[in-house]
């Protein structure tokens, strides 16, 4: 029976997307903090970066680049270690306290125009939690108004009015944001009402109402633990969005991720070099796993074949993952040292058919290096990889 290989390329999955010519105007003024104005020396200046404000007298935090050292650096801060999704600047937001401990925070952007009467609108913002939060919670959302919402006085801004709710913006399955060291993104469609001219972006809901989970220090930070759920915030965005075009939320989809593994086509090996053999023997992987797939260990079937008839040869052996899966390390350990447990699954593999281990050159390559750039479910699923190189 004549063996196969794969040189082409097919998905188990085909995912049809549409593309958007042009992105329209943001209308936030300083989406991403990057403006700022006087001397930033500490916390509670949110009001040094232009254009925002807080809308209590509690001012929310202003962290930047350009101050090392400080608590209110960029990476390095106070609350924990986050470079900014975008720039070097970013917000930082009491979300809830334990037993109201403590009052929130608010931040608030006066728009460049005012939202027109029933055209929908992308609202959206990044959060990532900060590593000493204690807790992380749900109810994450953005209230459009027509005036400002401005309260006076250090307390928590609840809206309970129908008229109210209607006008908060949040993620559609209102999950709880618990990943650190990486963001995310609240987002949601919103039709106007007319004349909406300020967002406001914290938790407006009464503790009794957002849910929350308690979380462990993380190992490698120093400091105590902070009774808050604290959030870091960037690139705050209110786009208009076209007839049919949907809010482009970046919602990482688990379960549609697991679904798509790349995968190759077969042709026949007549005419093979031991080299092209080896260098096209890339074992592809399912989202966050490291376990072969039926498909990859009959790919190394046929490789073992081929190493045991040329004794003469070692080969190199590349362990790859992606963006999405370096994130998801960050936020929990289980998922840490991807790309070694991919490789050491494929030596494993290799020698069970009595392939010597002295015959592999390893190296761990993580998220660099990508087969693919696009940013396509089905780019991703091409990067998840462990791929080989003929030594002589």
């Amino acid at each position: 029976m004549k063996k196969s290989y794969i040189i082409g390329a097919f998905l188990s999955l085909a995912i049809v997307g549409n593309g958007i010519a042009q992105e329209a105007e943001n209308l936030v003024k300083n989406p991403s903090f990057e403006g700022t104005k006087g001397k930033l020396k500490r916390l509670k200046q949110i009001n040094k970066a232009v254009d925002w404000l807080s809308a209590t007298e509690l001012r929310a935090d202003l962290f930047s680049g350009k101050k090392e050292g400080l608590p209110i650096s960029v990476p390095e801060n106070v609350y924990g270690k986050e470079e900014a999704s975008d720039g070097i600047n970013y917000a930082g937001v009491v979300m809830y306290s334990f037993n109201n401990r403590e009052s929130r925070t608010y931040i608030s952007n006066e728009l460049s125009q005012r939202l027109k009467k029933d055209v929908r609108y992308c609202i959206r913002f990044n959060v990532s939690l900060a590593d000493l939060s204690k807790y992380a919670v749900n109810n994450l959302g953005a209230y459009l108004s027509k005036k400002d919402l401005y309260k006076e006085g250090k307390h928590n801004i609840v809206l309970s009015k129908q008229k109210e709710i209607d006008n908060i913006i949040k993620i559609s399955n209102n999950k709880i944001f618990e990943k650190r060291y990486s963001w995310e993104t609240v987002c949601g469609d919103y039709i106007a009402k007319g004349g909406e001219k300020f967002i406001t972006i914290g938790n407006f809901d009464e503790n009794i109402d957002t849910k929350y989970k308690k979380l462990k220090k993380k190992k490698d930070f120093r400091g105590s633990q902070i009774k808050n759920a604290y959030y870091y915030i960037d690139e705050v965005s209110v786009r208009v969005l076209e007839d049919g075009e949907k809010c482009a939320c970046g919602e990482v989809d688990e379960k549609e991720i697991e679904r798509v593994i790349y995968s190759k086509q077969n042709t026949s090996l007549d005419g093979f070099t031991v080299a092209q053999i080896v260098e096209n023997s890339t074992v592809y992987f399912a989202y966050l796993q490291s376990d072969l797939l039926p498909r990859a260990k009959e790919d190394l079937d046929l490789l073992a074949g081929r190493l045991l008839d040329s004794t003469q040869y070692r080969i190199e052996i590349k362990g790859h993952t992606t963006e999405d899966e370096m994130k998801a390390a960050k936020s929990e350990e289980l998922y840490s040292g991807l790309s070694g447990r991919r490789i050491d699954a494929v030596i494993e593999y290799l020698k069970s058919h009595g392939i010597d281990e002295d015959r592999f050159e390893t190296e761990i390559m993580e998220d660099s290096d990508p087969d693919s750039a696009e940013g396509t479910l089905v780019g991703k699923a091409k990067n998840r990889r462990v791929a080989f190189k003929l030594l002589k």
